[in-house]
């Protein structure tokens, strides 16, 4: 079995120490490929709010924090969307 896209998950949120906005860790659940810097263009991160910059990856499995501009509406052990997945579809289509 072999899924299109990894489970991108959020693994944390807080307040920016600096500024307005949140700091958002998310980690790539990925057996398939190797570590990407491109999530943004494989995941919906605006999903959750505005970006503003992304960081990363480091360690196993990848991790990046990403900064948004506000306040975002996800919390700890939510999914992020592959682009091009509707809502409520199921990534782990076999």
């Amino acid at each position: 079995m072999r899924t299109p896209h990894g489970v991108l998950m959020v693994n944390a949120v807080t307040d920016r120490p600096i500024g307005e906005g949140s700091l958002v860790e998310v980690l790539l659940f990925d057996a398939w490929r190797g570590t990407r810097s491109e999530i943004e263009a494989e995941y919906n991160l605006a999903s959750v709010g505005e970006v503003e910059s992304i960081h990363g990856p480091s360690c196993n499995p990848p991790r990046w924090m990403v900064s948004y501009k506000g306040k975002v509406s996800a919390r700890h052990g939510d999914p992020i969307q592959p682009k091009g997945q509707k809502e409520g579809e199921d990534s782990l289509a076999i």
